[in-house]
């Protein structure tokens, strides 16, 4: 192998970590952004994720305990380090169908895992298929 394919493979290696740093970055700004947004008593905040061979999903829900309803939910869904968060409304609503509302199969994976790790924080109380 000559010295220009090692540069070469060196470099995709360096951007590939460098738009993956920025991805997390992005989770992060994403995550502090809806915390802020919805800090008050009795709301829950909790991510989920599916990975797949090709894409995967990352959903951020904020639940309204008492009411058991998803009061905001961000996602990002895609198949490369652009992808990003955005909002998805229809997500918002009772917690029961949140599932059937996600629209792909790796977002509905990335809900029902969300929904059980919100359904082991508030200590089984929150009803949902993930309980």
């Amino acid at each position: 192998m000559t010295w220009q394919a090692m540069a070469l493979l060196l470099s995709g290696f360096v951007v590939a970590g460098i738009l993956s740093y920025r991805q997390h970055l992005g989770y992060q700004r994403a995550v502090n952004e809806l915390a802020d947004a919805e800090n008050r008593s009795g709301v829950l905040l909790v991510s989920g994720r599916a990975k797949g061979r090709l894409r995967g999903a990352i959903v951020l829900l904020a639940i309204d305990r008492r009411r058991g309803h998803v009061i905001r939910a961000r996602a990002m869904e895609g198949a490369s380090v652009f992808a990003g968060f955005r909002e998805r409304p229809e997500l918002a609503g009772p917690v029961e169908g949140a599932e059937e509302r996600a629209g792909s199969k790796a977002m509905a994976k990335a809900v029902h895992e969300a929904l059980g790790m919100a359904s082991r924080l508030n200590a089984g109380t929150l009803k949902s298929k993930a309980a």
